[in-house]
């Protein structure tokens, strides 16, 4: 998780710690939380936009980074 911290630190991008971690980004109108499973040994995504192509362009962004 701190890999995504660090590619969205100074983007349009508000960051919560709350019930895992929360990125926010007003312009484009998409936000994602990225939290431990309480059951299972995964991480768990959940992502909201305003359009197929930019909750999969957010999406790509993000596992690629948590893959790594």
């Amino acid at each position: 998780m701190d890999r995504v911290r660090a590619h969205y630190a100074g983007a349009p991008v508000e960051v919560e710690d709350s019930d895992g971690t929360t990125f926010t980004n007003t312009e484009e109108g998409w936000w994602a939380n990225l939290r431990p499973s309480n059951t299972e040994p995964f991480l768990r995504l959940n992502l909201e936009a305003p359009d197929t192509p930019t909750m999969e362009r957010v999406r790509d962004e993000i596992l690629a980074l948590v893959r790594q």
